[in-house]
């Protein structure tokens, strides 16, 4: 630092802010495997909007570490690009796949009331407090030995045993049941 000889990185940020295309730049950096799990969550539509092939986007998919990564981290980039769901999800259940099971059995309650939707969990995220519920149980499905989901306003209501997004939208739906 005191002689000024530092390496600039070799980041996305970096060689983005340097003006370099986008396209070739995460093109480049998944070929080089130097792009991390979260950036690659968070740039998706970045690279969909700049012309990113298809078939490298899914392809890194399969390969990129995503061992450190939280179910909604997938739900915040699926409402971003939902043509990618499918691949995230799959990302999703590979994360969780080496995670030890809890052992016994696990009952949990989703609140499902219209406080959970519309609150943001934080001042600069997009998620409201029904996304931070599901990706939980989201988690728990796969985590937990045995796991029992209920959600609940009025009432409380079995959840059918899904996984993935389609027990997101399980609870969701359940919820949209009763506001009506």
């Amino acid at each position: 630092v005191a002689e000024d000889k530092l390496e600039t990185p070799d980041t996305w940020e970096t060689q983005l802010s340097a003006g370099a295309d986008k396209a070739e730049t995460f093109s480049r950096l998944m070929a080089e495997n130097k792009l991390g799990a979260l950036a690659f969550l968070r740039n998706l539509r970045n690279m969909r909007d700049s012309g990113v092939a298809d078939s490298l986007i899914r392809s890194y998919a399969q390969t990129v570490d995503v061992s450190k990564v939280l179910p909604f981290r997938y739900i915040a980039a699926a409402r971003i690009v939902p043509q990618y769901e499918d691949m995230l999800e799959q990302m999703m259940f590979r994360s969780l796949a080496t995670h030890q099971k809890i052992p016994g059995k696990t009952v949990l309650l989703i609140d499902v009331s219209g406080s959970m939707f519309g609150t943001k969990i934080s001042a600069k995220s997009d998620l409201d407090r029904f996304d931070a519920a599901a990706a939980l149980a989201m988690l728990c499905r796969e985590v937990c030995e045995q796991v029992e989901i209920y959600s609940f306003s009025d009432t409380a209501v079995h959840v059918a045993p899904r996984r993935g997004f389609a027990l997101r939208e399980a609870i969701s739906s359940r919820s949209e049941e009763r506001r009506v």
